[in-house]
């Protein structure tokens, strides 16, 4: 059986799409994960969400030391309160090659179902609050060139078209 799954990449109607909420954590959300961990991790990725390897639920995975053993898996997550602001650099699997300054909160609480399907609720700051916050645009149906300025983002797909 594969082991990991096919990324998609822009412009993929798919990754433009609004995830759905998970209603059952059963046997085929606990395999999409388990490959979505390994998909990752293989494409060298710090985050990837469902809509990116094509299933449309309310799925993410971050990892913010890449290192195996140390994802957490987030299941219908919402962020429920920001504070401060960073402009950093971010990449996307679905976009790569591609780079682009973006601004995000510094700082995030955040709700979601864990594996096991408890409710839970945390704060994220630095590297962790900015992976949650661009895997959740993805759950949104948004991409990185979403959230860039109009220069950027002109110069963002003029580079992919030349890759």
């Amino acid at each position: 059986m594969k082991q990991t799954l096919k990324v998609l990449i822009y412009p993929d109607p798919m990754l433009k799409k609004k995830a759905l909420p998970v209603e059952n954590i059963g046997s085929s959300e606990i395999d999409l994960i388990r490959k979505m961990v390994k998909t990752m991790y293989v494409e060298g990725g710090v985050g990837l969400a469902a809509p990116q390897v094509g299933a449309l639920k309310r799925i993410l995975i971050a990892s913010p030391e890449a290192k195996p053993g140390g994802e957490i898996v987030l299941i219908n997550p919402i962020i429920l309160k920001t504070s401060g602001e960073h402009v950093g650099p971010e990449g996307c699997l679905s976009l790569p090659g591609i780079s682009g300054d973006v601004r995000r909160a510094k700082k995030i609480e955040y709700a979601y179902l864990d594996i096991e399907g408890k409710q839970q609720e945390k704060q994220a700051t630095d590297f962790l609050a900015r992976i949650i916050q661009h895997e959740l645009d993805h759950l949104d149906g948004k991409l990185l060139i979403d959230r860039v300025d109009f220069d950027q983002r002109q110069e963002i797909l003029s580079t992919y078209q030349r890759l």
